[in-house]
């Protein structure tokens, strides 16, 4: 197998050394059809997709800052009401392709060719939404296994390097069974991969190098002491009582308990970003005017 990128391992050093280094790293950025991108999980947060297209729909600004922000290009520059994202010459970033690649979402090439995302499932999912399967999005490839022989070798390298996850809501599962594309149509919801991102900064912050999956470890973990049924998720008050419970487990389990086994070892909860304390302001941030859950409850069903 090819590894024309160690975009990963330079992410693990000190960030200064870290962007130094890669400064002399070719990047492999290739451009896809966000519709031909295939995901290496079987399911999304819903709930978090509600939060991002109700914004994009009220702030779109925000929308083309984030497409920016995909291509590692800083934000938005200039646009005007006429831009498209699929007239890159319509709109300008502050900097260019490639620029933040720690800011890129990152993919794998098959044997098969095809182009296997390792992050970025949501906010390649809302493209699909808003903008159709044709949008072309750039990636950042940071293995190619197009020399191994089969995609069966190819599915136990992913599971070797953790760059795939198996588990869905309904249980375990194999690669084969995993969804041909992304999108709500083809990937199921997993409510505890919403909760866990709405309890960043309430009841843990990310890792300055987060594991792969790091939401999926944490959400893994509170379905064994947050069953769904106890909660209601369909209303904004239910939410927010269910968020400060996650919240809640979250900071006060022991800061040496094992939260998740990846490729790189065991992580307890203080090194998957577990807070000291709850954070009763950004709890309050997440139900402002202009808070996440505030437009995850703004979206029509």
């Amino acid at each position: 197998m090819k590894h024309p990128l160690t975009l990963l391992a330079l992410l693990t050093l000190a960030p200064g050394l870290a962007m130094a280094s890669a400064e002399h790293v070719p990047l492999d950025i290739r451009h896809v059809g966000v519709g031909e991108l295939h995901p290496t999980q079987p399911a999304l947060g819903y709930r978090q997709m509600d939060y991002k297209q109700g914004r994009f729909a009220v702030d779109r600004k925000k929308f083309f800052d984030e497409f920016c922000e995909t291509g590692g290009q800083g934000g938005i520059d200039q646009f005007d009401d006429a831009s498209s994202l699929k007239d890159t010459d319509s709109f300008t970033c502050t900097d260019d392709l490639g620029s933040h690649p720690e800011d890129m979402k990152t993919a794998v090439i098959a044997p098969d060719s095809g182009v296997y995302i390792t992050d970025g499932h949501h906010t390649f999912s809302n493209y699909l939404a808003l903008e159709g399967p044709e949008l072309s999005v750039p990636v950042l490839i940071t293995h190619d296994f197009s020399d191994l022989p089969n995609m069966e070798s190819f599915w136990a390298a992913m599971q070797d390097e953790r760059l795939v996850w198996l588990d869905a809501p309904s249980g375990p599962i194999t690669p084969e069974d995993l969804p041909e594309r992304l999108g709500r149509d083809a990937q199921a919801d997993d409510a505890y991969r919403s909760l866990v991102y709405f309890t960043r900064g309430v009841g843990y912050e990310k890792p300055d190098t987060p594991p792969p999956f790091l939401e999926f470890y944490w959400g893994q973990w509170l379905a064994g002491q947050l069953p769904l049924e106890a909660l209601d998720l369909t209303t904004l008050e239910g939410y927010t009582e269910a968020v400060t419970q996650a919240a809640t487990l979250m900071v006060e389990v022991p800061a040496d308990t094992v939260i998740a086994d990846t490729a790189t070892g065991s992580l307890t909860a203080q090194e998957m970003g577990q807070l000291p304390a709850f954070n009763d302001q950004e709890l309050e941030k997440l139900l402002s005017e202009r808070g996440k859950l505030t437009y995850a409850f703004s979206v029509e069903k």
